[in-house]
């Protein structure tokens, strides 16, 4: 693995347990608090995620952690954190603190983490090769994650080019601790990814996620391939960043920053959004994704995605 990579997964759901365990008694923090304590204020829903968990630690004082405008939420829980909050000093009315500001923490002695990991992205942006390995591929292996909570279930699903028959498939499991952040995708997916991954000569993984279409141009499919020195493309279901030439034309450039950086592929109604990750050019990667492309979406990716699905059934069946 590249060193450039984090070598130790990311425990993201320990560190918003750590920081809201640091609101005192008779003050409040809002969820952007803590997303901006750990780096990002993107952060502020995969926050409040968490902090709703009904299996959070019973120690972290979740009560204590507001929306923006003061609002403390609604429904049955609402009524305890009132009661809890009123306990500890603070007033409320209607739902609401008031006096939001004078009660306010926000003195957060955690790590800004995401700020690291963005520089991380610029680091591989920097180091993705977007030129074809010589050899020809002769497999396109397609890569996909399933969730129940907190489990990750993970598929690869390799096809022959020749043949279009799916020759090997694999999968794992793992817990992830990364909630899910835009832009910062791969810090939840590689965990399960990483062992499906194999340098093999002549085979190319294709990622449901972006390559060089991400506002710091080190999606998934590129951090992927940069920290594990595999070629990757990124082949989504959506589009993150950059413009459509022509939404409606089978198949279009998308342009970022000026520069055309990826294309989509349309079939019916449904498109794949294309652009290379690490050791492919744009035109390779809408080449095989072109060729193994069914409803929207290239085949090893479609059977990647059914295969992560079915083993997380059987494992909750």
């Amino acid at each position: 693995m590249s060193a450039c990579f984090s070598e130790k997964d990311i425990d993201l759901i320990g560190l918003i347990y750590e920081a809201a365990s640091m609101i005192p008694s008779g003050m409040v923090s809002t969820y952007g608090d803590i997303a901006a304590a750990l780096g990002d204020k993107k952060a502020s829903r995969a926050v409040g995620d968490v902090l709703s968990r009904g299996e959070r630690p019973p120690e972290v004082p979740t009560h204590r952690v507001v929306y923006s405008t003061g609002e403390i939420g609604r429904g049955p829980a609402a009524e305890l954190r009132a009661k809890r909050l009123d306990e500890e000093g603070i007033q409320l009315r209607n739902g609401r603190v008031q006096g939001l500001a004078a009660a306010r923490f926000a003195d957060f002695d955690i790590e800004p983490v995401l700020v690291r990991l963005r520089k991380e992205q610029d680091d591989i942006a920097e180091r993705a090769v977007l030129r074809d390995d010589p050899q020809e591929p002769c497999r396109i292996a397609g890569l996909d994650v399933s969730y129940q909570g907190d489990d990750a279930f993970a598929a690869v699903s390799i096809m022959d080019r020749r043949t279009g028959e799916i020759v090997e498939e694999r999968t794992s499991r793992c817990k992830v601790r990364f909630p899910y952040i835009p832009t910062y995708l791969t810090y939840r997916e590689l965990p399960p990814l990483r062992s499906l991954v194999r340098d093999t000569p002549g085979t190319v993984y294709l990622v449901d996620g972006h390559g060089v279409l991400h506002p710091r141009r080190a999606g998934i499919a590129s951090h992927i391939g940069v920290a594990l020195d595999v070629p990757t493309v990124g082949a989504a279901k959506s589009l993150l960043v950059g413009e459509v030439d022509d939404v409606e034309a089978e198949r279009s450039p998308i342009r970022l920053g000026g520069e055309v950086a990826g294309c989509m592929l349309r079939h019916g109604r449904k498109a794949a959004f294309v652009s290379p990750g690490h050791r492919t050019s744009l035109r390779r990667a809408v080449a095989l994704c072109s060729e193994a492309l069914q409803r929207g979406i290239p085949a090893p990716l479609r059977r990647a995605h059914e295969l992560a699905n079915e083993v997380r059934r059987e494992a909750y069946a």
